[in-house]
């Protein structure tokens, strides 16, 4: 006879299993850097093809990056941007513009420079 085995678990331990995973807020960025990819593709009226040959990313890597195959790397994020003229920005999060031009602050925010390593400290 085959005995088996039954572990005690209560709906909490069920749903915690079956819960989707989180995306992390990196994740999301770079979604958001995709889905804004696709966007500039479709109002340029630009074929996967002819961005390929602007941008000089294969085809079928274009189509992996748009269809979440696969995840894009910084050099061919630039590469992308690019071919639209664009560049990437990092700018001050202290001072963000918002889409509705309103601009957000962030209040009494220190400042996060790091100090130099090189520069002898008091």
């Amino acid at each position: 006879m085959t005995s088996v085995n039954v572990m005690k678990c209560d709906s909490e331990m069920i749903r915690k299993e079956n819960a989707p995973p989180t995306k992390s807020s990196s994740y999301e960025l770079c979604e958001d850097i995709i889905n804004e990819l696709i966007q500039m593709r479709h109002s340029n009226h630009i074929s996967q093809y002819q961005l390929a040959a602007r941008s000089g990313v294969k085809q079928p890597m274009i189509y992996r990056i748009e269809n979440g195959i696969n995840t894009p790397n910084m050099s061919t994020v630039l590469k992308l941007l690019a071919a639209y003229g664009k560049t990437l920005y990092i700018g001050d999060m202290k001072k963000v513009e918002l889409e509705d031009g309103a601009e957000q602050t962030a209040g009494n925010v220190e400042s996060t420079e790091l100090p130099d390593e090189n520069l002898p400290t008091e």
